[in-house]
C-alpha cells in the first residue's frame, strides 16, 4: 500500500514544496533512504517553529521511515507531526500522522490501541477543511483498515481518495497510487474469501476480482497518460496481470516474472514477493509444478520480516497450496490446518469490524452532541457566541471568583445601513464585526452577540492594560475596514465601546451593566462632537 500527503500554505517561492514533494516521491518509489536524508536536511533548515512546512516535512519523514522499515524513526516523526499539527491548528496533518502510527504499530506487532487511534484519526479527518490533506488522510486510513483486514472500511476510504485525487504537493503519481491501492485491497479481500473454502462466497470473490482489475486498468491508463516512469509502470503491470482472470497463464507468467525481477532490483522486496506469488499461481495454472514451487519458495524468501500480515498470509498459504498439489502429505495436512486457522481468523476479523464500527458510531454520536451543544451557544448570523454563551461565561467567572473584564460594543449606523441599503447589507456588516472581534481577541476570550447591534467580549484573567489595549486594537481594525471599504455600507462602520474590569473593584455581576453604561456614554460624546 502507498501513502501520501499535502502541504497547506507552504512558501511556494522558497522551493520548500518542491523539495518535500521530491522526498515523498523518493520514499514511495523504492528510495526511502535517500528521501530520509533529504527531508532531514530540510527539517534542519526549517528549524523548530511550528508551520505547515514543518508538519509536511515531519510527515514525509514518517513515510520515509515507514518504507525504510525504521519503526522507531517513524513513530518519532509521527509524534513531531502531531505536535506541529496541533500548534498550527490543522487537524488534517494529525489524521495523516495517526494513520502512520497505526500502520507502524501493526507492522511491528506492537498493536497499540488501534481502535482509539482510528477514532482519533477519523475525528481529525472530519475537522480538516483542506481537500488535499483530507484526500491523503483517506488513503492513510484506508491502508490502516486494510492491514486490520477491515475491507468494508478500507475500500470506501480508498474510493474517497480516488474520487477527488486532491494533492496539494502536486505529486504526478498520486492518482495512480489511489487506483493501485484499490486494486490491491479488492484483490486481497478476494483471496481471503478464497482461503475460507466456502462456495457461498464465489460470486463475491468474482466481484472483488473484477473490481481489482478495473482499478488496476485505470491505474495503468493514468500511468501511461501522465508518462510515469520507473517504479510505477512496473507496479501497474504487476497488479493488472495479477487481477486479470482472462489473461492466459503463459502471458501472465512472462509479465509477472519480469515485474518480480525488476522490483527486486529496485529493492522493493515486499512487492517482488507478491509478484512472485502470482507468478507461482500462473505456473501452477500451466501445470508447471516445479516452476510453481520454485517461484513460491522464492517469494517466501524475498518477503521482508516486517511485511504486512495479510501479505504474509497470501504468500505462505499459496506456497503450501502449491506443494500440497504435488501430493506432499505434510503440505496437504498443513493446508487443512491453514483453512481452519483462516476461518478462525475470519471470525476474529468480524469481531474487530463490529468493535470498530461500534466505536465509530459512538464517536458520531459524540460529534453530533458536540455540534448540538455548540449550536445552542452560537449566533447563527455571525458565528460568534450568543447570549446563552455569554451568560454561561459570566456565571463561571462569578462562581470561580476569577478576575474578568468585559467590553460592550455597539455597531453605530446599523439602522442607517439597513434603511439605506437593506437588511442583507446590515447582516454583512454584523458578520464582518464578528469576524473582526474574533481576529483581535485571544483564543480563550469569549466573543458574543448579545442581540441586535450589540456585541460583548469577555476577557478571562486580564492584566492591567488588557481590556484597554484590546479596545484600541478593535477601534483601529474597524477604522481600517471602513477606510478600505469598496461597499458604501462598510464605509459607515463605526463602533462605540465601553469596558469594565473586576480588577478595578467592580463586582462580576455588575460588569456587563457598567460596560454598557460606559459604551453609551461614549456614544453620546461622539454624537455631541459631530
Amino acid at each position: 500500500m502507498l501513502t501520501g500527503s499535502g502541504v497547506v500554505g507552504v512558501r511556494e517561492t522558497s522551493g520548500v514544496t518542491a523539495r518535500i514533494a521530491a522526498a515523498m516521491t523518493q520514499a514511495q518509489s523504492g528510495h526511502p533512504a535517500e528521501a530520509a536524508l533529504d527531508i532531514n536536511r530540510l527539517l534542519a533548515e526549517l528549524g523548530d517553529v511550528p508551520s505547515p512546512e514543518r508538519a509536511a516535512a515531519e510527515y514525509v519523514r514518517a513515510v520515509a521511515a515507514h518504507h525504510g522499515v525504521d519503526p522507531a524513526e517513524a513513530l518519532d516523526a509521527v509524534e513531531s507531526c502531531i505536535g506541529v499539527a496541533r500548534a498550527i491548528d490543522e487537524p488534517g496533518w494529525e489524521a495523516n500522522a495517526i494513520a502512520v502510527r497505526i500502520v507502524t504499530l501493526i507492522r511491528t506487532g506492537e498493536g497499540g490501541d488501534s481502535v482509539a487511534d482510528l477514532v482519533a484519526a477519523e475525528n481529525a479527518l472530519s475537522r480538516t477543511r483542506d481537500l488535499g490533506l483530507a484526500g491523503w488522510a483517506h488513503t492513510g486510513l484506508g491502508y490502516a483498515y486494510d492491514l486490520l483486514r477491515l475491507y468494508e472500511l478500507s475500500i470506501p476510504h480508498f474510493e474517497m481518495a480516488a474520487e477527488g485525487d486532491h494533492d496539494p504537493l502536486g505529486l504526478p503519481e498520486a492518482p495512480a497510487i489511489n487506483r493501485l491501492n484499490l486494486a490491491e485491497s479488492n484483490l486481497r479481500w478476494a483471496h481471503e474469501l478464497e482461503r475460507l473454502g466456502d462456495t457461498s462466497y464465489d460470486e463475491e470473490i468474482r466481484e472483488r476480482r473484477r473490481a481489482a482489475h478495473r482499478w488496476a486498468a485505470e491505474a495503468m491508463q493514468v500511468i501511461v497518460r501522465d508518462d510515469l516512469l520507473g517504479y510505477w509502470p512496473i507496479a501497474g503491470r504487476m497488479w493488472l496481470a495479477a487481477s486479470n482472470d482472462d489473461t492466459l497463464p503463459a502471458e501472465a507468467a512472462v509479465i509477472l516474472k519480469d515485474c518480480r525481477d525488476q522490483l527486486a532490483k529496485l529493492g522493493d522486496l515486499e512487492l517482488a514477493a507478491i509478484a512472485g506469488t502470482y507468478l507461482a499461481k500462473a505456473y501452477d495454472a500451466m501445470a508447471r509444478l516445479d516452476d510453481a514451487v520454485e517461484a513460491a519458495h522464492r517469494a517466501g524468501s524475498d518477503l521482508p520480516p516486517t511485511s504486512d500480515p495479510p501479505i504474509e498470509a497470501l504468500i505462505r498459504h499459496t506456497a503450501v497450496q502449491i506443494v500440497a498439489e504435488s501430493g506432499d502429505a505434510g503440505a496437504l495436512t498443513g493446508l487443512q490446518y491453514a483453512r481452519a486457522i483462516t476461518r478462525g481468523w475470519w471470525a476474529e476479523r468480524l469481531r474487530g469490524l463490529y468493535a470498530v464500527r461500534s466505536a465509530l458510531a459512538n464517536h458520531e454520536l459524540s460529534i453530533r452532541h458536540d455540534a448540538e451543544w455548540r449550536a445552542a451557544r452560537e449566533d447563527p448570523l455571525t458565528g460568534v457566541g450568543n447570549r446563552r454563551a455569554l451568560d454561561e461565561r459570566m456565571s463561571v467567572a462569578h462562581d470561580a471568583g476569577r478576575s474578568v473584564a468585559v467590553i460592550a460594543i455597539d455597531v453605530d449606523n446599523l439602522k442607517v445601513i439597513n434603511d439605506s441599503y437593506g437588511h442583507a447589507s446590515g447582516d454583512e456588516v454584523l458578520r464582518r464585526v464578528g469576524q473582526l472581534l474574533t481576529e483581535q481577541c485571544r483564543a480563550e476570550d469569549v466573543v458574543a452577540r448579545a442581540g441586535g447591534d450589540e456585541f460583548v467580549v469577555v476577557l478571562d484573567k486580564p492584566d492591567e492594560r488588557g481590556a484597554r489595549e484590546l479596545v484600541e486594537r478593535i477601534k483601529l481594525a474597524a477604522d481600517r475596514v471602513a477606510a478600505a471599504a469598496d461597499k458604501p455600507w462598510f464605509a459607515l462602520l463605526r463602533l462605540s465601546m465601553g469596558q469594565a474590569s473586576s480588577t478595578d473593584g467592580t463586582a462580576v455581576s455588575e460588569l456587563l451593566m457598567e460596560a454598557d453604561r460606559r459604551m453609551y456614554a461614549e456614544k453620546r460624546r461622539r454624537r455631541r462632537a459631530q
